[in-house]
């Protein structure tokens, strides 16, 4: 198996997060930007029990994540959503302006972030969704260049930690043999409430 592209970002608010053997509720899926990059690292319980010299017990739980994301665009609306700023609009269509306000009393929300990853298995075309329960991103870092010799495109990149639901889920993934497929099942996830 050979994973050859990225796409599809979506993300929608945790709205509940209910019990055991139930499913959580998210808002409308939104999109964050183009992907070009996502990297989840999972930290682990790393705990030995040694007794009458030998190995008794272990432990190698899941313990928290980092998912950092890589997309096109830093837009306000999106920053906003993620990160918990208000976000205001003056103007008509089509000429809207968006204002974010950041506020050191603002908290991000809690959102379920989920991705198409293109697979090749023996020769054939497959799409895996992968998708995180519970993610909180933090303010990206601001990094900006003053144009040069040649042209460089910048992008953002987004950092968040990722949590276990109360009953201890913390990602789910299926794989579907067409991307529409694929697409139908992350939307799935999320829920129809405007928020």
């Amino acid at each position: 198996m050979a994973t050859i592209g990225l796409n599809n970002f979506r993300y929608g608010k945790l709205l509940t997060e209910t019990g055991e053997g139930t499913q959580p509720t998210y808002g409308t899926a939104k999109i964050p930007g183009k992907a070009i990059s996502c990297s989840v690292d999972i930290s682990s319980n790393d705990a030995t029990l040694y007794a009458d010299d030998a190995l008794v017990e272990s432990d190698y739980s899941f313990q928290s994540g980092k998912v950092t994301i890589g997309i096109d665009e830093d837009d306000i609306q999106t920053m906003g959503h993620l990160l918990g700023h208000t976000v205001t609009s003056t103007g008509t269509s089509p000429n809207i302006t968006y204002t974010i306000t950041r506020n050191s009393n603002d908290t991000a929300p809690y959102v379920g972030l989920g991705r198409v990853i293109t697979k090749m298995v023996n020769g054939v075309r497959q799409y895996k969704v992968e998708f995180l329960y519970k993610v909180k991103f933090s303010e990206p870092k601001a990094e900006n260049n003053t144009r040069g010799e040649s042209t460089e495109f910048g992008t953002c990149e987004l950092e968040g930690t990722v949590s276990t639901l109360s009953d201890g889920r913390w990602s789910v993934a299926q794989v579907f043999p067409t991307k529409e497929a694929a697409l139908t099942y992350l939307t799935g996830m999320f829920g129809s409430d405007p928020t």
